[in-house]
């Protein structure tokens, strides 16, 4: 998921006969893209990201997987989109090490970002999250794009407690 330092605006207005005109600001090397991951079963959903201010590579996707991925008993099935940076490849070479280490890759049919269990959230983050629809520098952006992830993954936690448990 990528963010510039000037968001798309959600909804705007304007008096009849008059054009809205809203300012594009060219990125300049402030656009910061995110890598995340929602571990939604177990006992509590969690919201994983990494915010790096370039172009994201099959390494850096590798390097998600192994280290920022919670460890489990069970093997962890990550399920991806495909995206370039998810089926190349590097990606493709690494799979039977990834399953050595508990990792499993799944992929979703292409075209069909609806059965991304994350997609939701990513829009949520971007269209209502994020406070402003412009940012002067990388920090704010960073300030802001990581603030938005965490009150995302509060909303997952108080999702879930309000879910019906077993009873004992």
């Amino acid at each position: 998921m990528g963010f510039s330092p000037s968001q798309p605006t959600n909804y705007s207005w304007t008096l009849p006969g008059e054009r809205k005109r809203i300012p594009h600001e060219n990125p300049q090397g402030r656009r910061l893209n995110v890598l995340a991951a929602l571990v939604a079963d177990g006992p509590e959903p969690t919201l994983i990201w990494w915010a790096l201010p370039r172009t994201l590579t099959s390494e850096d996707l590798l390097t998600f997987l192994r280290e920022a991925l919670p460890p489990g008993p069970r093997p962890r099935v990550v399920v991806l989109d495909n995206a370039s940076i998810h089926v190349s490849g590097a990606i493709k070479q690494a799979i039977p090490d990834l399953r050595r280490q508990g990792i499993a890759l799944e992929y979703l049919p292409p075209y069909s970002p609806e059965l991304n269990r994350i997609e939701p959230l990513f829009g949520a983050i971007k269209h209502h999250d994020l406070p402003e629809r412009s940012y002067p520098t990388l920090l704010a952006l960073y300030q802001a794009v990581t603030a938005a992830f965490a009150r995302a993954e509060e909303r997952l936690l108080a999702q879930r407690a309000h879910q019906l448990r077993l009873a004992a």
